[in-house]
């Protein structure tokens, strides 16, 4: 054979070759881009879905804490029948978006689910004593604090910032003792 021949053979294999291994590459480079955009899609997604059913359950427990704080030392004015109602609320949110949650979250979340169920199981008739009602408000409390994490509200920064002046900073001192004695209060 001769060697112009064998040259040109050997040549064309090889321009076949990084021709073949380049296009593997731009195809692995390319089907990486579409996994990363399709990521991306599910992750606004999730999070566009966590941002409707997230707040709902924030309000059951916000608004039940507030019954629970205002109404603690006072319990004729609190009863059992809140605890149930909201017990049928929360579990309807379970039944709807639980799946949304990330695995701790939905720990704590399904922990309080059967907790409520042994809560309410002990007392049957009877009101909750003060130290279960404290316990269901900090529970309560947690998972808030568990939802707002998932949404990124303690890790987004936010589009303004306000410059506090130094009224606003004694002003937050003041209220700052006040929660300190309600968390007390709440051993909390």
């Amino acid at each position: 054979m001769r060697p112009e021949l064998l040259i040109a053979i050997v040549s064309g294999l090889l321009t076949l070759l990084a021709s073949s291994l380049v296009a593997i590459y731009q195809a692995r480079t390319e089907f990486q881009k579409m996994l990363k955009q399709l990521e991306q899609k599910y992750t606004t997604s999730l999070f566009e879905k966590r941002l409707e059913a997230y707040p709902l359950l924030y309000q059951l427990l916000h608004t039940l804490n507030h019954e629970i704080e205002y109404n603690v030392h006072n319990q004729g004015e609190i009863d059992r029948q809140n605890l149930i109602e909201f017990q049928h609320h929360y579990d309807h949110w379970i039944a709807t978006s639980a799946f949304l949650l990330t695995p701790t979250t939905a720990e704590l979340v399904w922990g309080y689910h059967n907790y409520l169920i042994d809560i309410l199981g002990q007392t049957s008739e009877q009101s909750l004593s003060e130290k279960q009602w404290i316990e269901v408000r900090n529970i309560q409390a947690t998972i808030g604090k568990c939802l707002r994490a998932e949404l990124g509200v303690y890790d987004t920064r936010a589009a303004g910032i306000f410059k506090s002046e130094p009224y606003v900073h004694a002003m937050i001192e003041r209220l700052n003792q006040s929660s300190r004695r309600i968390r007390n209060r709440f051993d909390y």
